[in-house]
């Protein structure tokens, strides 16, 4: 899908495409990469590096353009089982025109973060904030669900919630490559002489940084939290089983007393209150029934004194 652009007013509207400056290619067919490469002259690796989930962000300058392949975080779905991925998207910045690829929508009319926007420039970088701003508010997604496994790991027996744990550690391992390589592009834009920023860009520019700095140790921090409590979580789990397989036992055993007493008394032989098969004691039913209470108030009794 092919989208056209225009800067207006301070703000990203929709273009006719002979008046688009900003042209986004959203998960494009193989006729629209032919015919992007066939208009632009760009790379085919480089234009696969946009699409490309393993590439690490960089900064590349040619003679008629300068790419910049960043990181962003994948939209999540509900059959990722809390496994947070990362995606890549390419921004190919020419003298009066921007080529964006993603594999997904990017939101260039919101207005909080695609505002008074002066220049192309301004426009690259608004889109490079929206990368850090994407990757903060998916950490704050982590931090909540991990909160919400540990509350259901005091109480499971399941291995699930375990999973779910090392789904979110995994998650965090790949944020922490993909926001340093993006630290790393920001770190060469601050010194990237090919690109003329204004004092205004330079400033944002030093805003994203800093901000992706901010990201990258509230990761590294969140990720240390998650790896560390991993052996703590699991032996909550064991316990939890263990808890269970001790109460089931005194439950059994609780079971087996009264039991043991009644099929004493069933056995087909005299006992010494019978005094054979003609006489039947009156009581004997209600000494079995006494019996019965008495070996089973002893066992809860020695139970709770030892706490078995």
């Amino acid at each position: 899908m092919v989208k056209y652009y225009k800067l207006q007013v301070g703000r990203v509207a929709a273009a006719e495409k002979h008046e688009a400056e900003i042209t986004m290619l959203v998960c494009p067919s193989q006729e629209e990469i032919n015919g992007l490469m066939r208009d632009y002259q760009l790379d085919e690796h480089t234009i696969a590096s946009a699409f490309d989930t393993e590439e690490l962000a960089r900064l590349e300058y040619e003679d008629d353009y300068t790419a910049i392949i960043f990181k962003k975080p994948k939209s999540y779905n509900a059959e990722d089982r809390f496994l947070f991925r990362v995606t890549s998207f390419g921004v190919f910045i020419f003298a009066n025109k921007i080529v964006i690829l993603s594999d997904g929508e990017m939101p260039l009319h919101d207005e909080k973060r695609f505002s008074r926007i002066t220049s192309l420039n301004m426009f690259v970088l608004r889109l490079l904030n929206y990368s850090a701003y994407h990757f903060s508010e998916h950490l704050r997604i982590i931090n909540r669900v991990n909160d919400e496994i540990e509350a259901k790991l005091v109480s499971s027996m399941e291995n699930k919630y375990l999973l779910y744990m090392f789904g979110l550690c995994k998650s965090l391992v790949y944020y922490l490559d993909a926001i340093s390589s993006n630290q790393t592009v920001l770190r060469r834009l601050q010194s990237w002489r090919n690109l003329s920023f204004s004092e205004a860009e330079k400033d944002l520019l030093d805003d994203i940084y800093i901000e992706t700095s901010q990201c990258m140790r509230q990761t590294e921090n969140l990720s240390n939290i998650l790896s560390s409590m991993m052996d703590a979580r699991a032996s909550i789990v064991s316990n939890n089983l263990n808890t269970l397989m001790k109460r089931l036992n005194v439950l059994t055993i609780g079971i087996m007393v009264p039991t043991f007493v009644v099929s004493f008394f069933s056995m087909n032989i005299l006992y010494p209150f019978e005094m054979g098969a003609e006489f039947q004691h009156p009581y004997s039913f209600w000494i079995i029934v006494v019996l019965v209470i008495l070996a089973t108030t002893a066992f809860l009794f020695l139970h709770k004194k030892h706490k078995l």
